[in-house]
């Protein structure tokens, strides 16, 4: 049987109003030399009347009960047979030429693990917002990315990313449950072992920014305090990957774990500046900056909540404010 080139993995959960968006991007490939694997996570919505009527032989979907999107990338994974993978959130849509490009750039790179794009942002409607192909200061690093991601993951969506399938990592190292840390334990883990590579400005996927996403789900009580217990399940989770210590020492161990702390308060001021919540969002800004943050980007994000004009410049510095979104 013939193997393909490629294969897409679709965790959906309740999905039902964006999953015929990721599939038909998926379709509406330049090459059509891939496999489409969705994982129906327990979905109580329509979305697995939507999977039952596509009729393409090489998309194929199972579903199971609500274990999270870890659990449901793992079993995508498991089900498919392409040597490379990509992680397609189910609210989000690839560019026609996205898996044409990833696998051109792997198969021209072979010492690359990880091959990654840009992205362009759409709101619940599909419309593009922000910069049109990516945000202001932004990294792109090459190589031995580990130190960067534990730092602060420079990816805004896993769906960026190409991966070799020896490249994605254990399910045990991530954990049993999702979580909206997830996404960056598993490109964490990626570079562990495995050297990622930029391919270049042209976008390869539309990043749905919702206000019903997990990621956004952080940012739901602006009374909440900037607190680091929170995050300790994913601490514990990143620094206990195998190697780190002996990788990095114990000093530069803990100097990672307090630049990784400043961005789990940014991550979440960030969330907070998007639904308009100041207040909250200073407070998470101002933890990032006390502990330790040296990105501009929270400094500035920090300064923009003294004054909502000033946020006509912080949306397109991160790209990642929706002008037509409202405070909810």
């Amino acid at each position: 049987m013939h193997t393909p080139a490629i294969a897409v993995v679709i965790p959906a959960y309740n999905a039902g109003r964006f999953i015929n968006d990721a599939i038909d991007s998926t379709r509406a490939q330049t090459t059509s030399q891939w496999e489409c694997v969705i994982v129906d996570d327990g979905s109580t919505d329509e979305t697995p009347s939507r999977l039952a009527a596509y009729r393409d032989p090489r998309i194929r979907w199972v579903r199971q009960d609500n274990y999270g999107d870890r659990a449901a990338r793992a079993r995508g994974v498991a089900l498919t047979r392409a040597p490379k993978i990509v992680f397609l959130d189910a609210d989000d849509r690839l560019y026609p030429d996205a898996l044409a490009q990833w696998v051109s750039f792997l198969d021209n790179h072979v010492a690359t693990g990880v091959a990654y794009g840009e992205r362009t942002l759409i709101n619940e409607e599909g419309n593009t917002f922000g910069l049109e192909w990516r945000a202001i200061l932004n990294k792109h690093p090459q190589g031995d990315v580990l130190e960067s991601i534990i730092r602060r993951p420079f990816l805004s969506t896993p769906s960026q990313a190409c991966l070799r399938r020896e490249a994605v990592p254990p399910a045990e190292w991530l954990g049993d449950r999702g979580g909206c840390y997830g996404d960056w334990l598993l490109l964490a883990g990626a570079a562990i072992n495995h050297k990622f590579a930029y391919i270049g400005r042209a976008p390869v996927v539309k990043y749905r920014v919702r206000r019903s996403s997990l990621l956004r789900s952080i940012a739901s009580d602006p009374r909440s305090a900037a607190s680091i217990q929170e995050f300790i399940e994913f601490f514990r989770r990143l620094f206990s990957f195998p190697g780190m210590e002996s990788r990095f020492g114990a000093a530069k161990l803990a100097d990672l774990r307090r630049a990784a702390e400043a961005s789990c308060f940014a991550i979440k001021g960030q969330e907070f500046l998007r639904r308009n919540e100041l207040g909250a969002a200073r407070r998470h800004f101002s933890a990032a900056l006390r502990s330790g943050s040296r990105d501009i980007r929270d400094l500035l994000c920090w300064v923009a909540t003294f004054s909502p004009a000033l946020l006509r410049w912080t949306g397109p510095l991160f790209g990642a404010i929706d002008p037509h979104s409202k405070r909810v």
